[in-house]
């Protein structure tokens, strides 16, 4: 069960995920999503010190419901698993354009954010796994083909997902 805060937290993000996609993620304010979530100003600023903090937050929340309904087997096929769980975070990634473009806008040089999102998705994997090597590779196309796409007019999830699924087998053969 949420405490007070938590619950404040909840509502606030709920109420900012309600104007980013009524309006998009640049025309919202703090204000507004103040307004939205019946708190005050400043209330939010307790909660998140910035909008991007509260996109942040957003993004992470939806995207973790996500890794729940990936089935993790290291033992299996792993061009498999890497598409599935690509295909998960894309899907959600291109239903969710705007909001996408802004965090990735925004984030795009601080890489360092995602560094526990990469270490915690491939911490199953120990030293002595083939694969270890080429994990870095693995994440920079995932995060490349998926800035390259996005920046596109009209970004394709069917191309993206075709486009990483063959540098996937090409860093999986080169193993």
């Amino acid at each position: 069960m949420m405490n007070k805060r938590q619950l404040t937290r909840q509502k606030i993000l709920e109420s900012a995920w309600y104007l980013f996609a009524e309006q998009g993620y640049e025309k919202t304010t703090t204000r507004q999503i103040a307004k939205e979530a019946k708190v005050a100003d400043g209330t939010v600023f307790s909660h998140f010190p910035t909008k991007l903090e509260i996109l942040r937050a957003g993004m992470t929340e939806k995207l973790a419901a996500l890794d729940s309904a990936v089935t993790m087997e290291p033992e299996g096929d792993l061009l498999a698993l890497g598409l599935q769980m690509a295909t998960r975070y894309y899907r959600y990634y291109f239903e969710n354009l705007d909001l996408s473009r802004a965090l990735l806008k925004e984030v795009i040089w601080d890489m360092a954010y995602y560094e526990g999102f990469n270490q915690a998705l491939f911490a199953r994997y120990d030293e002595s796994d083939a694969i270890q090597p080429i994990i870095p590779l693995i994440i920079d196309a995932y995060f490349m083909t998926l800035v390259f796409h996005l920046s596109k007019d009209t970004p394709s999830l069917d191309e993206a997902l075709n486009d990483l699924e063959h540098k996937y087998r090409l860093l999986l053969n080169a193993m």
